[in-house]
């Protein structure tokens, strides 16, 4: 069976970590060729495993969407979309992002046909992955009729929630419900959302969990007089460091008798000013010391949970899918603290396996999180953070059910 694997841009770098692990585990097939199709690339490529075809065909061509303009007054899912829109929600920017969409809804189009009906001639033998429910997927599933392959598609966070997208609103995907064999959701929450939202048939939504590979490291909580914490985000407003930061200021003054350590993984636009907060709020206690350890690869971080002690790994986002930072804090035994969003329901037990925040978390909650100290050092509480890690998030079990999914198409 060939599977062709539509990213977003890997091999490449730029996201979509997940896919690196994903693909590890294709090989243990022997009846699967992989095909990997990026549609936009990078300068650098990250590792992908020998067997894989990379093909660069779409990535490689110049995308210029303003020459489909004209193609949309001859397009059904244009005049259909304009249809759907609700009275009054209708704006300038929403036209904008109409137009934007059918045009490279059009230019997928095009591209796909040439490739599935000329270069791989493709048949019913075949499925076509999209990592991504978005424009590509539209227009396979557009398709799909004509030349007879099977169709399947993950959907993640950016391409789900429309109440977390720019407008409000994500054009086209109500039109693009039906002509797909299945739709892998990453949380059980976003099968209800797809249902309501969309309109979406449950019998073609599965619960398929992403995953990280267990590297066996068990991290041990520090000392009784010590508190040690670590967190890892991309340095942006969405992600609230700052309030760890003020956080931290109060927790100190609370437990002056304590020696508390904060770490923190990634760095982003964000990094002096949080820098400069942290000076101004951490450098004049003598309880506390801190680190931003800048980004680090994904080796460095497991090199860090084996080498050092933490109590508790800490994410207080306002914005979030199913985090690979606290899946990866997990499988090391590490209690977690997150707000409730997302997926994050999926991962946080409150009381089990760490502490669950409210969405709009402030400092004074985010501090009386922190202060559950005996709670995280707990050896009941860490044993069963790994255990929630390896339930739902252990990759060896998650991507294997997912590819023999597969072939029950």
């Amino acid at each position: 069976m060939r599977v062709f694997l539509i990213t977003e841009k890997y091999p490449y770098d730029g996201g979509e970590q997940f896919i690196e692990t994903e693909v590890l585990y294709y090989s243990q097939f022997y009846n699967i060729d992989l095909i990997i199709l990026p549609l936009n690339n990078a300068k650098k490529i990250r590792f992908y495993p020998q067997g894989v075809v990379l093909d660069n065909h779409i990535c490689n061509k110049r995308k210029n969407i303003k020459k489909y303009i004209a193609c949309l007054l001859i397009n059904k899912a244009f005049y259909k979309e304009l249809l759907n829109i609700k009275s009054g929600f209708f704006n300038f920017k929403i036209a904008k992002s109409i137009i934007s969409s059918v045009c490279s809804f059009i230019y997928y189009k095009r591209l796909f046909r040439y490739l599935f009906g000329v270069k791989y001639k493709i048949s019913e033998k075949d499925l076509v992955y999209t990592y991504w429910n978005t424009e590509a997927n539209y227009a396979l599933q557009s398709l799909k009729n004509k030349y007879h392959f099977k169709l399947i598609s993950r959907i993640h966070r950016a391409d789900l929630y429309e109440n977390r997208s720019p407008l409000n609103y994500m054009p086209l995907k109500r039109q693009f419900v039906e002509n797909i064999d299945r739709v892998f959701v990453i949380t059980q929450s976003a099968i209800e959302y797809l249902t309501e939202t969309y309109g979406f048939s449950i019998d073609k939504l599965y619960l398929s969990r992403l995953g990280v590979i267990d590297k066996c490291i068990k991290c041990q909580p520090s000392e009784a007089i010590e508190y040690r914490i670590v967190s890892c985000s991309y340095l942006l407003p969405v992600k609230r460091v700052d309030k760890i930061i003020k956080a931290l200021f109060i927790l100190s003054k609370k437990y002056p008798y304590i020696e508390i350590s904060w770490f923190h993984i990634g760095d982003g636009p964000l990094m002096s000013e949080l820098l400069s907060l942290a000076e101004l709020n951490l450098d004049k206690l003598d309880n506390i010391s801190y680190q931003f350890l800048g980004m680090l690869e994904n080796k460095q971080v497991y090199e860090l949970y084996q080498n050092h002690r933490f109590d508790v790994f800490i994410n207080v986002s306002e914005s979030e899918g199913v985090p690979v930072s606290i899946m990866e804090a997990m499988s090391c035994s590490i209690p977690i603290i997150a707000p409730d969003i997302g997926g994050i329901k999926d991962m946080v037990e409150d009381g089990k396996n760490g502490v669950l925040l409210s969405e709009g978390c402030t400092v004074e909650e985010i501090t009386l999180a922190l202060s559950k100290i005996n709670f995280f050092k707990d050896k009941k509480t860490r044993n069963f953070s790994y255990q929630k890690y390896k339930e739902k998030f252990d990759a060896d079990k998650n991507y294997i059910n997912f590819i023999e999914k597969l072939f029950d198409l």
